[in-house]
């Protein structure tokens, strides 16, 4: 079983919105998942953990391009890039993924039975590192030493010694790792 934050699946009779997604490898080729799921009917967020073995259905979701506008009050403003229509998703349908929306992003925004439910962010997005730790003279450039920073959202995240303050950078959406310097 793969899915990623935004993937739906069907759970019993429920639908559930995968928030997080973490595999665990254990001894002996053992797989758990942990995962954070958010019922869309319900509207409330329980945390599971399912053998590798496990399935479930994949629900597929109405699709639209959107791009994030701005951010007021725990609520997220799209605009849709066909209608110029705008919404408007509340921090529950964004989770975690709130650290990766910057101005101007496109994303998926998902909808079910004509509710908005969420949003599917790019693999990658770009960041600005606003805090970080000075480098300290002799860290390499292969990376392996790293240091606490905060990016322009509010992320905190590990990056290499070398990145500096002010550098854009790229981040896995999915694992919240950094990625590269942006180029």
């Amino acid at each position: 079983m793969q899915s990623r934050p935004g993937t739906v699946l069907k759970i019993g009779n429920d639908l559930m919105l995968v928030v997080k997604y973490e595999m665990h490898r254990a001894g002996r080729g053992a797989t758990n998942i942990k995962m954070r799921l958010k019922n869309l009917l319900q509207g409330n967020s329980v945390d599971r953990v399912f053998d590798g073995e496990d399935k479930f259905e994949d629900v597929l979701l109405d699709r639209s391009k959107f791009e994030y506008l701005y951010e007021a009050g725990g609520m997220y403003a799209f605009m849709n890039q066909d209608t110029y229509e705008q919404i408007e998703l509340s921090e529950e349908n964004i989770g975690d993924m709130k650290w990766f929306l910057t101005e101007g992003l496109r994303v998926d925004v998902q909808q079910y039975e004509g509710k908005f439910v969420g949003i599917l962010l790019p693999l990658t997005v770009r960041l600005t590192i606003t805090e970080c730790d000075p480098s300290v003279k002799g860290n390499t450039a292969d990376g392996k030493i790293t240091k606490d920073a905060v990016t322009n959202t509010g992320y905190a995240i590990k990056i290499p010694g070398f990145v500096n303050s002010g550098e854009d950078i790229m981040v896995n959406t999915e694992t919240g790792e950094y990625q590269e310097r942006a180029k």
